[in-house]
């Protein structure tokens, strides 16, 4: 396989030595089904042992396909995905803060996931970048996830001190917020 060119993401160029060229653009409505596998299978790679089994065994592809496909087909937010080689492998949804959330100016980052078979090779960059860019933003991570935590950390946010239990699942989940200015 032969090294794809670099990639030039909010002021950045990256390169992913080893690994398909992702192309990071715009949701469309028909992708609602490929956003609900990455979300779903993101969960279980990401969170399985973080956060209650019962959480992740009640994820349901079809439901979040749903979901998804209103919000695709809505426009209020900004959805992204990360494909290679043609395969949707990560996504991004950003927009204004959410009322019960805001941070005062400031872009919230709903949801970012990449597959695990991806990690690494800058797709959640390039996602962050699309998302975002360079704006400041406010985020709620899971407490127990020192990968994404670190993620954050290299693209500049820092803990509020602002902690929640998200109980939107069933069961609480205890998340922080960060913000970068």
């Amino acid at each position: 396989m032969r090294t794809p060119p670099p990639i030039r993401v909010a002021g950045l160029w990256i390169r992913m030595p080893g690994v398909s060229e992702v192309t990071v653009r715009p949701a469309t409505p028909v992708e609602a089904a490929e956003v609900a596998r990455v979300q779903v299978t993101g969960w279980h790679e990401a969170y399985t042992g973080r956060m209650p089994q019962s959480v992740l065994d009640g994820l349901d592809v079809t439901q979040r396909t749903e979901t998804w496909g209103r919000i695709l087909a809505a426009g209020r937010s900004g959805v992204w995905v990360a494909e290679a080689d043609g395969v949707v492998i990560g996504f991004a949804a950003s927009g204004p803060p959410r009322p019960d959330e805001a941070v005062p100016d400031h872009l919230e980052l709903y949801a970012i996931y990449v597959l695990a078979a991806h990690y690494g090779s800058g797709a959640g960059t390039a996602l962050l970048g699309a998302a975002i860019g360079e704006a400041p933003a406010s985020l709620w991570v899971l407490e127990d996830n020192p990968r994404a935590r670190a993620f954050y950390r290299r693209h500049g946010f820092a803990p509020t001190g602002a902690v929640k239990d998200d109980t939107a699942w069933g069961n609480p989940i205890r998340e922080v917020r960060l913000v970068r200015d």
